[in-house]
């Protein structure tokens, strides 16, 4: 996929009302501007959106209320997105939006230290048959990922994975089986700033997220641990 591609409607996506839902490519990448737009919710005051890739009127007032706050913590920053009036538009500029929230709007608020891996020949990770891999330090965070996952093997119902660095369809499974868990205890804790991972890519994009999430929230509700 093409980075940073413009999505059309009627191709990679379709409206219906004030909802847009995405096909093929699209799902992820709405899915993924969802949660990326979660880890601004708390700095700039919006609520947070649900991450299932439907784009509704909630994902279009997020990416306009962090604009905003970028354009207010900094002038010189007005421009430097698309500025979306309508669902279509966070749709259309997905991918887009998605660099500008990480590369632009992070250092604007000064959001957190987490970041996202990035796939491909030469960057953080990529995929082989089945499974995914990191590279360098990002191997090593996705051993810690499945060792952080076998704390919770017991008390959620998985097989301990490998802990192996090497992310497959196991590691996506018990990733799921512990957000439900965490969710059945504590239904307030459905938002996340990670898509709910339906595979390898989704926990290797996310690994640092996920990580983070297991210590604060997962061991909070399950294990019965203070937050940090």
């Amino acid at each position: 996929m093409t980075e940073n591609r413009k999505f059309d409607e009627g191709k990679d996506f379709t409206k219906r009302d004030d909802v847009v839902k995405g096909t093929g490519d699209a799902v992820a990448v709405f899915r993924g501007i969802q949660a990326d737009l979660n880890f601004f919710a708390e700095k700039v005051g919006f609520e947070a959106v649900k991450v299932d890739g439907l784009l509704g009127p909630q994902s279009l007032a997020a990416l306009q209320a962090t604009n905003a706050a970028v354009i207010k913590a900094n002038p010189a920053l007005g421009g430097t997105l698309i500025e979306p009036k309508a669902v279509a538009d966070v749709a259309s500029y997905a991918m887009m939006a998605r660099d500008w929230l990480e590369k632009t709007a992070r250092a604007a608020l000064n959001v957190g230290d987490l970041r996202r891996y990035h796939r491909g020949a030469g960057k953080e990770w990529n995929t082989k048959d089945q499974i995914a891999y990191g590279a360098g330090p990002v191997h090593e965070d996705f051993v810690k990922l499945q060792v952080a996952l076998n704390r919770f093997a017991e008390p959620v119902g998985f097989a301990k994975l490998e802990a192996d660095g090497f992310l497959g369809a196991k590691t996506a499974t018990a990733t799921k089986k512990v957000y439900d868990a965490v969710v059945a205890k504590h239904p307030m804790s459905v938002m996340t700033m990670f898509p709910v991972p339906d595979s390898k890519e989704d926990v290797a994009e996310y690994a640092m997220f996920i990580r983070d999430w297991l210590h604060k929230t997962a061991a909070k509700h399950l294990l019965g641990e203070a937050s940090a």
